[in-house]
């Protein structure tokens, strides 16, 4: 049986927290996810937009409920412009108009978009106007330290100073 390789992440992950016997799906001696970097890397590789390919089909079929319709045209091009991809996913992103321009609950919408939701936790306030900005404000998560804020990955495994930008885990 071929899987698409989203089900077989989805598959390899179940397997690993002992959800599914990886026997079941054929799949022998899966090593368990033991980090938090792990996890949080599944997470970015396998989000919607994980490449700069993915993220141009996107833009070239923007639709009405992209989350990425919360910027302003403006924020969306400076936002869009800063990302920088590769095989683990998106490494480094400016935060600068996600400040300024959204609430708790859009700001999530549009990290999710790229697997990193876990960056809303450690940037400056922004608004709050709903309970679901409420709740997505509250939203404690295990301290994560591998992100560098405030540097931009600028080649392999090399974060440089760079205002406004994260350097992902994974550059």
């Amino acid at each position: 049986m071929k899987l698409r390789p989203g089900v077989m992440s989805f598959v390899v992950f179940a397997a690993s927290l002992g959800t599914l016997p990886s026997s079941a799906h054929g799949l022998q001696d899966v090593p368990t996810i033991d980090s938090q970097a792990e996890t949080l890397a599944i997470a970015q590789k396998n989000a919607p937009i994980n490449s700069a390919v993915r993220l141009q089909e996107h833009l070239q079929s923007l639709s009405p409920d992209s989350p990425l319709r919360y910027f302003s045209v403006p924020a969306r091009q400076r936002f869009v412009a800063s990302l920088r991809f590769n095989e683990a996913g998106v490494t480094t992103l400016r935060y600068q108009d996600i400040v300024e321009e959204l609430s708790y609950s859009e700001a999530y919408r549009v990290l999710a978009l790229f697997g990193v939701t876990r960056v809303l936790a450690t940037l400056p306030p922004l608004r709050s106007e709903t309970l679901d900005d409420e709740r997505i404000r509250t939203l404690k998560g295990p301290p994560f330290h591998d992100d560098h804020y405030n540097y931009a990955c600028t080649g392999p495994h090399t974060c440089s100073r760079s205002s406004q930008d994260i350097c992902m885990t994974g550059c």
